[in-house]
């Protein structure tokens, strides 16, 4: 495994770049083509002309992505140089070959992107979902097996596990698509919906690159360190909040077409609890085992326990991000779904100005923990603005019953914490494999076991749901 060097800083800052690239041109599409898709495909009238759009954008979206990425691979070594702060010999020409590797994730991620929100209209969440769990475990099997060859391998895996993922994610499209097309109006409502968003997106999604730019002039190892944090929080959204907001926003956009604002608020009220649910444990439990969580995933070979410390204690520091970007994406997709890019888009621009002021003033006084912090607090205010602009932009009945979930889901979480002490603390357990692997089913089944005991309607919920399917399950003819 390699370590916090020179080498590994160089691709860290190279796998940035091309994502963030992505994001802006692409990342905001689901946004709005997911609420003009939905509409069309609950018509069987308009089907003919949903695939028609849709072919259409992703056409426009392979041609854009593709174009950014030949002109990253043209001029990698230039971009490194005068992004990168040089710390050794060569660091430069190590950033510019990851990164001319890695050009290709443009228009990987941008086709996924497009994949993503065509599947979601049509609530196919099991299809896009899986692709980037198989994706993922191609790029871990890959690493894990031949990454100790060389880094420029990992970078390639990377690119192997997007293929792969993108592969899965158009078996179902492609034999729909028909002859590129998009009305005037659909288009019309399309680009105004979507130019605040990518204006904004190439403001906000540049926040990355600032961070590995100042994590550049520290020394070696710090640029990895906060890159591997960062990942580590990318992880934990991909995973919980993310899937759950992505979810959300056909049911939104569709709740909204038939009740308006009163069927809307009530749908996001009941997503809001929800959430609520998912970040508040993941929040406090890896926040007070998040070195021992770190030792568990990273450390090996070249990479220290110091590296596990330091990494450890800035995942705890990142918390804010995981829990403001969580609440943020909820609550922006709101404003999506209510014909609204423009507001979510102005209010993270803004608290971003304030929050790089920040984020550099503390930066200067305690180093990487500056950009930590800052992070932190700059998605905590811009999720607190975005739910105060959006109550006022619909109605009060959004966050119903939210205070009552979220002490719960604290008090549920405390107890898990408790019993995962239990585990991280036992000798005998860490003798023979690590404690993570114990400690995170078990604080999954004492956190459920905690909001049964505390009446939770939603734990009730799911417990009367996995019952009921036991039941069926053993009714069920044997053959």
């Amino acid at each position: 495994m390699w370590g916090a060097d020179a080498r590994t800083d160089s691709l860290q800052f190279a796998i940035a770049l091309p994502v963030v690239l992505a994001t802006i041109v692409t990342g905001s599409l689901s946004y709005v083509l997911v609420p003009q898709l939905v509409a069309k495909f609950k018509n069987p009238k308009e089907e003919r002309a949903a695939w028609r759009l849709a072919s259409f954008v992703g056409l426009v979206t392979l041609v854009v992505s593709g174009g950014i990425s030949f002109l990253l691979y043209l001029f990698a070594l230039p971009i490194a140089e005068a992004l990168m702060e040089q710390k050794q010999a060569g660091q430069h020409s190590a950033a510019g070959g990851f990164l001319r590797i890695l050009s290709w994730q443009v228009i990987l991620f941008g086709m996924i992107s497009w994949a993503q929100a065509v599947l979601h209209s049509q609530h196919q969440f099991a299809v896009a979902a899986s692709a980037g769990v198989i994706g993922t475990a191609a790029q871990l099997v890959t690493v894990l097996f031949f990454g100790d060859r060389s880094l420029e391998l990992i970078a390639w895996a990377i690119n192997l596990g997007s293929v792969l993922s993108l592969l899965i994610h158009l078996i179902p499209i492609v034999p729909k698509l028909g002859f590129p097309s998009a009305g005037a109006v659909g288009l019309g409502g399309l680009l105004a919906s979507l130019w605040p968003l990518v204006l904004g997106a190439a403001f906000l999604r540049l926040d990355p690159m600032v961070d590995r730019i100042f994590a550049s002039e520290l020394d070696q190892g710090s640029l990895t360190h906060i890159s591997w944090a960062h990942r580590i929080h990318a992880a934990l959204l991909a995973l919980g909040a993310s899937s759950l907001s992505l979810v959300a926003l056909p049911q939104l956009a569709e709740f909204y077409s038939k009740d308006g604002i009163k069927g809307f608020s009530t749908h996001f009220a009941l997503c809001a609890r929800r959430i609520s649910l998912l970040i508040v444990p993941v929040a406090i439990g890896v926040s007070v085992f998040s070195v021992w969580i770190i030792r568990d995933l990273l450390e090996g070979g070249k990479i220290l326990p110091s590296d596990s410390q330091r990494v450890g204690w800035l995942v705890t520091s990142f918390m804010g991000l995981f829990l403001g970007a969580s609440l943020a994406e909820l609550i922006s997709r709101g404003f999506y779904v209510l014909g609204d890019t423009k507001t979510p888009t102005l209010i993270g621009v803004i608290c971003l100005v304030v929050g790089l002021v920040v984020k550099y003033v503390l930066f200067q006084q305690i180093g990487v923990w500056g950009i930590a912090l800052g992070i932190s607090l700059y998605y905590s205010v811009t999720a607190t603005v975005l739910g105060w602009a959006l109550l006022k932009r619909s109605s009060r009945e959004i966050f119903t019953g939210c205070a009552v979930y979220v002490t719960q889901a604290g008090l549920a979480a405390g107890f898990a914490c408790g019993c995962c002490f239990i585990i991280y603390s036992s000798n005998f357990i860490a003798a023979l494999l690590p404690g993570t692997l114990v400690a995170a089913p078990i604080g999954a089944f004492s956190y459920f076991i905690a909001l049964l005991a505390l009446n939770n309607e939603e734990a009730w919920r799911c417990w009367r749901m996995i019952n009921s399917k036991m039941r069926t399950r053993d009714k069920s003819p044997v053959a």
